[in-house]
């Protein structure tokens, strides 16, 4: 991309550049031929207080400008006005680690946000060459990470070879009775054997697929016997051979837990999703808008809160910005200089993908796929296209 920044000489001049949005919401803009910094970067003083054995930085480069497009922390006063537990969301939150944005992993809980899915998302960004604005959709869901030491051999004694591997590898995602976390993504592994075989399974255990990482450390022995294990097939007594003693880390997650209220919705105040034009040429923001809506909260008199959405925005020439990602399943087209809505349409599933524009026989068109599925959203398999009569 090319923007405007001042000379030597006072005088504007066009400059090869590049920007990278990170999901703790910063926008790192350097020139793209020197890799020198066009915003003001600081280090700053953050926590050190890792798990035993760790050493972390004692410090991290923060952008001076511009400005995060997402919230760094969240304190009292974040805890979301609409909650009906919210006394108790107060209290949960003051038994974890949540007043800096570079908090680290703990054993009584770290508040991650602007989140693991939050801030910027695979998706990316859309630039505008004529208005040298760079257009971001982001999250703001806050998560709880807990740590939990690996369990010891002794208190694996009672459980089978395949459930030993499962307790170490597997629960944190899946849940320890197999019921996984639909909201976060990770599918129950109940009767796994009416969906999936064996050879499937096998293979994405060690190889990965998707969110799930591969299990390259477990050895062949260890991955039959979880197969065996999900498939309701093990027939080894407690405490046989497979020991399940090869995970890399003497540490593991308590499982991806997002921070909800008791009717399942965040459980910090809105906007829960965000749509942001930045000036590049500035470094100021032109415009931020909410992204999505929970249509039942809207219903209630509550203002649009934004939704969690994923995929990103593109942006033409003729003045118009086309997204879909939110969870609330809708198609939007924005004006790019003032953020003005300008259009809306239910797709058949959500739309967790970046539009692409292309033209055809003269006429112009943006086409969206609609595949669904993620946060909890029907499945779907359809690619829609829009153009103008």
């Amino acid at each position: 991309m090319q923007i405007n920044r001042n000379g030597p000489d006072g005088r504007p001049r066009r400059i090869d550049a590049v920007a990278q949005i990170t999901k703790s919401g910063f926008v790192f803009v350097f020139d793209r031929v020197t890799g020198k910094s066009l915003f003001p970067i600081k280090d700053i003083a953050v926590p050190t207080n890792g798990l035993p054995g760790e050493k972390p930085a004692a410090t991290q480069p923060v952008p001076v400008r511009p400005a995060p497009f997402s919230r760094q922390t969240i304190g009292d006063n974040d805890i979301s006005p609409y909650a009906e537990n919210r006394d108790e969301l107060l209290a949960r939150l003051k038994t974890i680690r949540h007043k800096n944005q570079f908090e680290l992993p703990s054993q009584e809980g770290t508040l991650i946000f602007p989140g693991f899915d939050g801030g910027g998302e695979w998706g990316g960004q859309a630039f505008d060459a004529e208005t040298g604005l760079l257009y971001i959709n982001s999250n703001e869901m806050a998560w709880v990470m807990k740590m939990l030491p690996v369990p010891k051999a002794e208190e694996l004694a009672g459980l089978t070879p395949g459930q030993k591997v499962y307790s170490i590898n597997c629960s944190s995602c899946h849940g320890p009775e197999l019921q996984g976390n639909p909201a976060s993504g990770y599918p129950a592994l109940k009767d796994i054997g009416s969906r999936r075989d064996q050879t499937f399974v096998q293979a994405v255990v060690k190889s990965g697929k998707g969110m799930m990482p591969g299990f390259s450390h477990l050895k062949t022995e260890e991955r039959q016997a979880l197969v065996e294990f999900l498939f309701g097939m093990e027939k080894k007594e407690a405490g046989g051979d497979v020991h399940a003693s090869a995970f890399p880390l003497p540490y593991r997650m308590d499982g991806y837990k997002k921070f909800l209220d008791k009717n399942g919705y965040p459980a910090i105040s809105p906007p829960w999703g965000q749509l942001s034009a930045l000036n590049l040429n500035t470094g100021e923001y032109q415009w931020k808008i909410t992204l999505g809506e929970f249509k039942e909260l809207t219903a209630k008199g509550i203002p649009p809160t934004g939704t969690e959405n994923y995929g990103g925005p593109v942006v033409t020439a003729g003045g118009v910005l086309f997204i879909a990602a939110t969870k609330d399943g809708m198609f939007r087209a924005f004006d790019k200089r003032t953020g003005k809505l300008l259009y809306e349409t239910k797709l058949p599933a959500a739309g967790f993908a970046t539009p692409s524009v292309y033209q055809a026989n003269g006429k112009q068109y943006v086409v969206i796929a609609c595949g669904g599925t993620k946060l909890g959203t029907k499945k779907g398999d359809s690619f829609v296209a829009f153009a103008l009569p």
